[in-house]
């Protein structure tokens, strides 16, 4: 028999519970610490933007001979303690990340917008009189067709940062661009593999070439103060990829740089090209206007290296870009070393 039943609630319903004392929020089922205020500004920012959340899933328990309702709160109660929360005046949305509405309590918003929150649906999968055996049992067959969390959904999951939100932006904006030039797949997308990728380059803009496996560390520096211009780093972003777009008109899926290691060399070597990347020790280059098609002929040359059937009549340097490409490809030497190379490439 059928045991739950989805169904959708408007945070007023919620609120409306909530001050009849119909709603629990019980600590027992309490999974997750308390949210840090970042966190629980992030939530509202994304209600205030209408986007849609996480589903909860509550408990109802009815009493027949009162002919009344309890809803016991399983799954969702940071989210909903976080909704009352606000309704309620207890934080403001952080200005960092709603520039429209940050700093504002509910009761400052226009009343328009209170009432787009309070009429915001929430999706809900109820448990009709379930004792907490079964509670516990659905839980645990659903965390068993989990999917464990890779090392860019952990960071996206306690992360809030405008830095947060410009790479997770681009990522989703670029979304056929990664995909159509054969960079990332679908499948590497919907585990968020060009969120990964897109932190990492802007990474790369603000700090210079770095280690792959210092993503997590830039995160966590830039969740304490990020003082660059999210505004400005897309509009480098997006340049940089219109100056790659002119350099490869047919695309870069037929080519080695749609491999992400060789992206990310052609990418630095553009930003710095453009704009100087930091720590970088070479001369800019020109590769707009006149120059366009001296510095795509050059870069023809990474094809004829990878093609080649005699290592051995590569240049010294040639010899290391290729092995550059095949081992430790995401080390920071190895990058320097491989942006350096195609720099010095172009005339």
């Amino acid at each position: 028999m059928k045991s739950y039943d989805s169904r959708t609630y408007s945070i007023n319903d919620f609120l409306e519970w909530d001050k009849a004392g119909q709603l629990e929020l019980n600590p027992r089922f309490q999974r997750r610490p308390v949210w840090s205020d970042k966190a629980k500004s992030y939530l509202m920012d994304t209600i205030l933007r209408g986007k849609p959340m996480p589903k909860i899933f509550i408990r109802q328990k009815i009493n027949v001979s009162t002919r009344t309702s309890s809803r016991d709160v399983v799954d969702g109660q940071q989210r909903l303690r976080t909704i009352l929360s606000f309704i309620k005046d207890g934080f403001v949305v952080s200005n960092r990340q709603n520039t429209e509405y940050g700093g504002l309590r509910f009761s400052q918003l226009p009343e328009d917008v209170q009432a787009q929150v309070l009429a915001y649906e929430v999706s809900v999968d109820l448990l009709i009189n379930l004792p907490d055996s079964e509670v516990l049992d659905i839980f645990s067959r659903l965390n068993s067709y989990a999917v464990l969390l890779n090392e860019q959904e952990k960071i996206n999951s306690d992360h809030f940062s405008p830095f947060k939100v410009l790479a997770d932006n681009l990522g989703h904006k670029y979304n056929e661009y990664w995909i159509g030039q054969g960079i990332l797949t679908a499948k590497n997308i919907v585990r968020m593999l060009e969120v990964n990728l897109v932190a990492d380059l802007l990474i790369a803009m603000i700090e210079g070439i770095k280690s792959k496996k210092q993503i997590k560390k830039y995160y966590d520096i830039y969740e304490r103060e990020f003082n660059q211009d999210p505004l400005l780093l897309e509009q480098h972003f997006d340049n940089v990829i219109a100056v790659i777009a002119a350099l490869f008109p047919e695309g870069l899926a037929d080519t080695e740089f749609h491999r992400p290691h060789v992206f990310y060399s052609l990418f630095t070597m553009v930003i710095h090209c453009l704009y100087g990347l930091p720590l970088m020790s070479e001369p800019r280059k020109q590769l707009e206007g006149n120059a366009k098609e001296s510095a795509r002929n050059a870069l023809e040359r990474v094809e004829e290296i990878f093609g080649s059937e005699n290592t051995a009549e590569l240049s010294p340097s040639e010899q290391e870009f290729l092995q550059d490409c095949r081992r430790a490809t995401t080390d920071e030497v190895v990058r320097d070393r491989r942006t350096k190379f195609l720099l010095r490439l172009i005339p």
